[in-house]
């Protein structure tokens, strides 16, 4: 074989084999798509996700007065996670949190909260999960200090349209109360039934339209808006295909 053939031949072959590595690596790069476990994981809680505005109580031997905030409760996707996160206007003791599924092997069920606190820079951390009583309880991952929770307990009341949230300080080999703070989710109606539609990204309650191909679908929440935005494609797939698994479900 001519040398100049020979040459060019392996110059052909180090180049496929350069743009194999390099496309092996920037796959082996790219983060996993966890976001449909992660979803599962978080469904027992997505009914925190909404608009709320809530007052909140101080244990009234504390010697402070009550307060007004707001919370907005939504869905979160990013790196191929999905959290719900949720931020508060005018709140004591945290302004933001992040719950997320722990990634602690042989442990479903339990969630990581990271909490800021007012400052909008210090956090503070929490696992957790849902007990017997449906209520979503955490524990703090370390002394905080007297007067910082060492538990909060998040429930809602009322067909969900109720969220109450106790932070409670250690005393002893017990808790005793700091605060809690009763929310009422905005736009509530006590005395007519719930008509909200399923969000097509979690399957919690919409109420926020959207459109596809002509035909209207809701999702519950700025995150899952932006995750519609971001691939309608495959938001629709996956809604789809979980309802036409529901279907065969109920056929049998």
């Amino acid at each position: 074989m001519p040398r100049i053939m020979l040459i060019v031949l392996l110059g052909v072959s180090l180049v496929a084999s350069f743009t194999a590595f390099v496309a092996q690596a920037d796959e082996s790069a790219a983060p996993k798509d966890r976001s449909k476990d992660d979803k599962k994981a978080l469904a027992p809680i997505q009914r925190f996700v909404g608009g709320w505005r809530g007052v909140g109580l101080p244990d009234r031997n504390r010697g402070e007065e009550p307060w007004g905030e707001e919370a907005q409760w939504a869905w979160e996707f990013k790196d191929g996670r999905a959290a719900i996160v949720f931020d508060a206007t005018d709140a004591r003791i945290y302004k933001a949190g992040h719950i997320a599924p722990s990634d602690a092997p042989g442990k479903p069920g339990i969630y990581t909260l990271t909490a800021t606190l007012p400052d909008g820079k210090s956090t503070e951390t929490f696992t957790g999960s849902v007990n017997k009583d449906d209520q979503l309880v955490f524990a703090a991952d370390k002394d905080f200090g007297p007067d910082r929770p060492a538990q909060i307990t998040i429930r809602t009341v009322a067909q969900n349209n109720r969220l109450l949230v106790l932070y409670s300080r250690k005393n002893g080999n017990s808790f005793a109360k700091i605060a809690e703070v009763g929310y009422t989710r905005k736009g509530s109606n006590f005395a007519s039934k719930s008509t909200a539609n399923e969000c097509i990204v979690t399957g919690g309650e919409g109420d926020i339209k959207v459109e596809y191909k002509g035909k209207s679908y809701y999702v519950c929440c700025k995150g899952c808006l932006d995750a519609f935005k971001d691939e309608p494609d495959k938001v629709m797939a996956e809604y789809q295909q979980k309802k036409a698994e529901e279907a065969k479900k109920k056929a049998k």
